[in-house]
């Protein structure tokens, strides 16, 4: 077993103590809520920037970044409240347990998404690993096409997605131009 498989079993270990201790519900909602505020803030951000360009004078370089931070802050408070509330329900139901041990298994697979998460935007950023660290592990080949599959499998559910995330292409490109001159 290499120092990345170590390293991966470690991480899958502390997903599946989070999984338990916060259940199936709550990590759920999490996940989704995570991922709910981030499209909400990357496609409510230009219309918050307008709206923050025609009332606020100074700081116009921060509108866009000002605005998703508002939008997704208030989007993960909203959801975290929701959750928490049937989170009680269901511990007054009994179910508690049962949700306990769902829980677990889905911080495994939770965990196992952000590795492989990382391990693929490392390489889009041309951030290869030291191929002694990672030539023997045996777990990397089973990790690593997690996250392009989810991904691929919900791009479609998104459509406007592209089209907001060249807006912010274009936000962070004003941002750099401002900032050379």
């Amino acid at each position: 077993m290499s120092t990345v498989d170590i390293i991966i079993v470690v991480l899958l270990g502390l997903g599946a103590y989070e999984g338990y201790r916060k259940g199936f519900l709550l990590g759920v909602l999490g996940l989704f809520g995570f991922v709910i505020a981030i499209v909400l803030g990357i496609y409510f951000m230009s219309p918050m920037n307008d709206w923050l360009a025609a009332n606020v004078t100074e700081f116009n370089l921060g509108f866009p970044i000002f605005g998703f931070i508002v939008v997704f802050s208030l989007t993960l408070l909203f959801i975290k409240i929701a959750g928490w509330i049937l989170k009680q329900v269901m511990d007054m139901v009994l179910l508690g347990p049962l949700d306990s041990i769902v829980g677990a298994v889905f911080g495994v697979v939770k965990a196992g998404f952000f590795i492989s998460l990382f391990f693929w935007q490392a390489s889009l950023f041309k951030l290869e690993m030291p191929k002694k660290w990672t030539k023997d592990s045996e777990m990397l080949y089973f990790i690593e096409p997690i996250a392009p599959a989810i991904v691929a499998a919900i791009e479609p559910f998104f459509p406007s997605m592209e089209e907001s995330l060249k807006k912010l292409e274009e936000v962070v490109e004003d941002i750099k131009d401002a900032t050379t001159d």
